[in-house]
């Protein structure tokens, strides 16, 4: 028995210090909101934020009947994306972001379930998210086939196991892109995944992180923006209310 707990518990200080270090090289590494994004978070007249549980941005007037879920990328934190999601709600969309445990959307993917039941006077839902945001919310739309209005992919693609042929809403993907257009191989590669009716938005010169306003963070991108992160959260904002345009019908 001393033997037992001798292991026992030099196992657990083990796996504490190494759970330690990885959340300390987590936060070191984050992917944090710049100020712009900080001061987005400003309540006024037009738009009111809660910054709690989730991050909510209401527009003024009665709960509007279209609401926007979105998971953040890997390591970001979700407040970096509130220049484009601030806009968005005003516009007349109660737009929900969603802290994930460890910045990681992997590791929070049905938190969309807690945001629909604390509105329950939204009527059609959206899904949306950024990287791996974007593909954990393309796992939640796969196994949620009759319960949203539609899906909007920024900048990331399903999982091969989360097929979206099949999808009956509409799937918009907001992507980077060459000067010329294009998407990046890796995307184009899995448009297979997509249904045919999907519509693919492209950025040309954005790049991935300039979907928020975020300072620090590890990602490598594959070209320099030829474009300012003004410009293209412009075309972010764009795509995503065209987006949801079609979806509210």
């Amino acid at each position: 028995m001393k033997k037992f707990l001798k292991y026992g518990l030099g196992g657990l200080v083990a796996t504490l210090v190494v759970m330690g270090g990885w959340l300390a090289w987590s936060k070191a590494n984050e992917a944090a909101p710049a100020p712009e994004a900080i001061a987005a978070l400003r309540s006024d007249a037009r738009v009111s934020v809660e910054d709690a549980r989730f991050i909510v941005f209401r527009p003024a007037g009665e709960l509007p009947a279209t609401g926007v879920i979105l998971y953040p990328g890997a390591g970001c934190d979700v407040r970096g994306y509130s220049p484009v999601l601030r806009r968005v709600a005003d516009r007349g969309y109660l737009v929900v972001a969603v802290p994930m445990p460890l910045n990681m959307a992997i590791f929070g993917i049905n938190r969309a379930d807690e945001v629909r039941a604390a509105f329950p006077g939204v009527r059609r839902w959206v899904i949306a998210g950024h990287s791996m945001g974007g593909a954990m919310a393309a796992r939640y739309a796969h196994q949620h086939p009759d319960d949203l209005a539609g899906l909007i992919i920024w900048d990331s693609r399903p999982a091969e196991s989360d097929t979206l042929v099949d999808v009956k809403y509409p799937v918009w993907h907001i992507h980077r892109a060459t000067a010329d257009g294009r998407p990046p191989e890796k995307f184009e590669k899995y448009r297979n995944l997509f249904p045919a009716t999907s519509t693919w938005v492209p950025l040309p010169g954005g790049i991935h992180m300039q979907f928020g306003s975020f300072v620090g963070g590890t990602y490598q991108e594959e070209w320099t923006a030829a474009i300012t992160p003004a410009e293209q959260q412009d075309l972010v904002v764009t795509g995503t209310l065209n987006a949801l345009l079609a979806m509210s019908k």
